[in-house]
């Protein structure tokens, strides 16, 4: 036989070798590495339906909250639309209440005008039949002839200028 021999015990010897490390491998290395990568595997699964659900929840989420949001703009437009009506009313109140005592001021005005007008008018009145009964004493006191009338006259007229001139 030469350098490599083969012998059958040898080979037997060999393969019961492989086998048992085989085994042994099997056993304290693969299992608890297969275990591991299968926890791993299931946990990587589990926290993926974690995040699904998460991602889920915050959509539902994001819809209840873009749903709060439309509600509460919506019920700020009313708001505000009730508060401009309101404002406008009260405006138009303001404006009517304003627009009646302006006219309540103006006819007061008139007839405040008017009544001063008229005791202006009968104080004319009174100073003219003054002159009048004044010019009548002198006509019956005095003379009756052209000269001494259009004396009067003329004495008459010049007291109505100064009285109308006041």
């Amino acid at each position: 036989m030469g350098i490599v021999s083969i012998h059958p015990a040898s080979i037997a010897f060999t393969i019961a070798n492989v086998l048992i490390l085989f085994f042994i491998l099997k056993r304290f290395l693969f299992a608890p590495v297969d275990k591991i990568l299968q926890e791993r595997a299931r946990r990587i699964v589990e926290n993926k339906e974690n995040a699904e659900k998460a991602a889920e929840e915050a959509e539902e989420l994001k819809r209840k909250y873009g749903e709060k949001v439309a509600e509460i703009e919506e019920a700020e437009k009313t708001r505000l639309s009730e508060a401009n009506r309101k404002a406008v009313e009260e405006y138009d109140r303001i404006i009517n209440d304003a627009n009646k005592r302006a006219e309540q001021i103006i006819e007061d005005a008139g007839r405040k005008a008017e009544m001063e007008a008229a005791v202006r008018d009968a104080e004319q009145e009174r100073k003219i039949a003054e002159i009048v009964s004044a010019a009548a004493r002198k006509i019956a006191a005095g003379s009756n002839n052209a000269e001494t009338d259009n004396s009067l006259l003329e004495d008459f007229l010049s007291k109505a200028g100064e009285e109308d001139g006041n």
